[in-house]
């Protein structure tokens, strides 16, 4: 099994979700999504493009285009794309869906989602981070939301997420460092919510591995799995 990993920062990596695919066998490559020339999706068995401070709905952003082709390329030929924060955005945007920022502001921190498809993604908790929302297209379904933002949505093998699955203790502390404005503007303890992760995910986190199999599992490259 062959993995490509689209990363847009050095503070928003694989994570808990490349360790969990590691784990499973897989052959990890990543690309930067800013690189002078994508691969082929093609070549990999599973697409996972990541968070980004960039918005998905700013077509000034230099790699949109880009990456844009890379993802429709991946769901016309049917290789499965698994979306988290702004790789879900762009993703939903290109199965027809929209994105743009949160009317209210960010969504950070911790949370517990509704979830209509509990076999695909669990409440949580999961952490949020993200400062624009998806709205999915007519051929896609939201499966889970809080209060104020769609959180995952479905389309044939293809999953967007719009939580950090991939999280770590480390790259929330890189977070919390890079939007601290935000941070402080909504009352929240920067160490508290490194300290929190570090807490959940210090020994990996068992929703990611659960979530991960069950897109491989959706995606027909691990039958059977939990």
């Amino acid at each position: 099994m062959r993995v490509l990993f689209v990363q847009h920062q050095a503070d928003a990596p694989p994570g808990l979700v490349g360790d969990r695919l590691a784990g499973l066998g897989a052959t990890i490559e990543m690309v930067q999504a800013r690189a002078e020339r994508l691969p082929d999706p093609a070549g990999f068995d599973l697409v996972v493009p990541l968070g980004s401070s960039d918005s998905a709905a700013d077509e000034s952003v230099t790699y949109l285009r880009s990456e844009w082709s890379l993802l429709e390329r991946a769901v016309e030929i049917g290789i499965p794309v698994f979306g988290i924060c702004f790789g879900a955005q762009l993703l939903c945007r290109v199965l027809g869906g929209q994105a743009g920022p949160m009317p209210d502001g960010p969504e950070l921190g911790w949370v517990t989602v509704e979830t209509t498809a509990p076999d695909v993604v669990a409440p949580g908790p999961w952490l949020t981070w993200h400062s624009d929302r998806l709205e999915p297209g007519l051929d896609s379904v939201q499966v889970a939301r809080t209060r104020r933002s769609a959180q995952a949505f479905v389309h044939g093998p293809h999953l967007g997420v719009q939580f950090h699955p991939e999280a770590t203790a480390g790259s929330v502390r890189a977070w919390v460092a890079r939007y601290s404005d935000e941070v402080d503007r909504l009352g929240i303890d920067p160490d508290a919510v490194v300290a929190d992760t570090r807490e959940r995910t210090g020994g990996g986190y068992r929703l990611t591995d659960e979530l991960v199999d069950r897109v491989l599992a959706r995606a027909g490259l691990l039958p059977g799995a939990a």
